[in-house]
């Protein structure tokens, strides 16, 4: 039985290793390992996690298979956001699913939830950033809607590589 629930302070530890698992399933193949070890090492670790999961600008939520967790999602808001002038806009910051949860419409309800959580802050779109090199996340982006707008630069490890910006209007409810 999947549910979404948020993650507590407590949890922060296992949000992490999901974090590094999703991470790593998805970046792996395409990177240096020691690139991908660094971005773990700085991006995953459960004391940025407890940090980020304390933070009243942030939210995040995470799948739970049967108390597995296999998925989860973090977004940001005003001053929080990795882009200081898009704050009046909702910033998806992470989406994840493992790949053994992987098409079963996951990805999709937690985009919801994050047009839901823009709508409550009365903020008039979604935004993100999606490596170039993911036409995976830039499909499922753009079937919700999602159109590039800019790009920018970012770090994996101690590599500049570019993601594209993506925005989604949120209509009121």
């Amino acid at each position: 039985m999947l549910t979404i629930a948020s993650p507590s302070a407590a949890d922060a530890a296992a949000l992490a290793r999901l974090k590094a698992d999703t991470f790593s399933e998805a970046f792996a193949d395409a990177n240096a390992s020691e690139e991908l070890a660094a971005h773990i090492a700085r991006s995953y670790n459960s004391g940025l996690i407890a940090r980020q999961l304390a933070d009243k600008r942030c939210d995040t939520w995470w799948v739970l298979d049967a108390g597995f967790p296999v998925g989860y999602l973090k977004v940001n808001r005003r001053s929080a956001q990795t882009v200081p002038e898009l704050t009046d806009g909702l910033e998806v910051e992470q989406l994840y699913v493992r790949g053994s949860h992987q098409g079963r419409g996951l990805g999709g309800r937690l985009l919801d939830l994050a047009e839901e959580t823009a709508r409550a802050h009365r903020l008039g779109y979604v935004w993100l950033g999606v490596w170039e090199h993911n036409p995976r996340a830039i499909l499922l982006y753009r079937r919700r809607g999602f159109r590039t707008f800019g790009e920018h630069e970012f770090m994996f490890g101690n590599e500049a590589q570019r993601d594209l910006l993506m925005r989604a209007e949120v209509t009121p409810g």
